[in-house]
């Protein structure tokens, strides 16, 4: 279930030059652009989240993103839990040329000035660190992989297509 401590949404703004730290959960089902690359949406996603200003005295958003979700296997297309864990900062920017002039350290986050939907920022995040592949450790007949040739059907020999070319060579 989703922790109710996270609000919905924050003046970025004003939390950052307050440097507030929101910590809580959100249910993973609340986030629909997540759940269509999960295998199933259960679970929970637990979140930091630190707006602050860095040395040069930039407004930052430091987040931590922690979260079991099921995945697809790319060998047996089962489920596979897998850890995601997700650090990162980013910039919040009002305009393309603050975004523009922003250390190359940082992602820019642009916002509207009294305006953050903190789910949305999550379930990017998220996105972005989900594998390319997800695999069980060792696939194998308990997770339902099946071979592509059966037991009881014999293997056909084909003819190699490029026999002919070896043929060419030969005659040469």
């Amino acid at each position: 279930m989703s922790d109710h401590s996270l609000p919905k949404t924050v003046d970025p703004l004003k939390y950052a030059d307050q440097n507030r730290v929101l910590e809580g959960n959100i249910a993973v089902k609340l986030l629909p652009r997540l759940c269509e690359v999960l295998a199933e949406d259960t679970g929970d996603v637990a979140v930091k989240l630190e707006f602050d200003r860095d040395g040069q005295h930039l407004r930052i958003l430091k987040g931590s993103l922690d979260a079991n979700l099921s995945l697809t296997c790319e060998r047996c297309l089962n489920s596979v839990e897998k850890l995601i864990e997700s650090r990162f900062t980013v910039g919040i920017v009002l305009t393309d040329e603050q975004a523009k002039n922003l250390p190359r350290s940082y992602e820019p986050l642009l916002v509207e000035p009294d305006t953050l939907v903190l789910q949305d920022v999550i379930e990017e995040e998220l996105i972005l660190s989900l594998p390319m592949f997800a695999y069980h450790d060792h696939c194998d007949s308990e997770h339902g992989m099946q071979t592509e040739a059966s037991d009881n059907e014999p293997l056909v020999e084909r003819e190699n297509p490029f026999s002919v070319l070896s043929d060419l060579k030969l005659k040469k």
